[in-house]
């Protein structure tokens, strides 16, 4: 199935297109997204809000880790460099992009919407939804990822976001504090 749509994927390449698939590829980008996650923990900071800049800094400095340790770990390639529009020199599996995109974009989306309701939630989960998921897009347009390697580094930033946000809310109910969002 990687070979199928890949190929589809490929097939509707244009320029404008292109274009867009290449701005979202950098924003996905480790270092967009360190600093990404660096101002929303300054934000957060700013407003008294520790724990969920902990969050945040502790779920972002351990996928930026976890990440590369999987490449090295599965050690897949990449597919055909004639496919390539950007140039890129490591492993494909997982995809990086994808795996970090969620986990800061999608903590960051959780952080934002807990208890909250309506339009506000709503509107901010498919900002959150839409930009993990043209980053992942973005690595296959591109020619530099499998479509597997883009589910994978999703499917395994959910379950980081998961096990951090699990974490942060057994954290504030053993320390009796509160969680609003509850």
């Amino acid at each position: 199935m990687d070979d199928a749509i890949r190929d589809w994927v490929i097939g509707h390449r244009n320029g404008a297109l292109t274009e867009v698939m290449v701005n979202a590829s950098r924003f996905g980008s480790t270092p967009s997204l360190i600093l990404v996650a660096l101002v929303a923990a300054g934000w957060l900071a700013w407003h008294g809000r520790r724990r969920e800049m902990l969050l945040v800094i502790g779920a972002s400095a351990g996928v930026f880790l976890l990440g590369p340790l999987l490449k090295l770990l599965f050690t897949r390639p990449r597919p055909p460099l004639d496919e390539h529009l950007v140039r890129i020199d490591s492993w494909s599996f997982p995809s990086g992009h994808s795996l970090n995109s969620m986990v800061v974009l999608g903590l960051l989306t959780v952080l934002a919407t807990r208890g909250r309701h309506g339009l506000w939630r709503v509107v901010v989960t498919a900002v959150g939804a839409l930009l993990v998921f043209l980053v992942g897009l973005s690595r296959v347009y591109l020619g530099v990822h499998w479509p597997s390697d883009v589910l994978a580094g999703w499917l395994i930033g959910v379950v980081w976001v998961a096990a951090w946000v699990t974490l942060a809310r057994g954290n504030s109910r053993s320390s009796g504090t509160v969680d609003e969002g509850s």
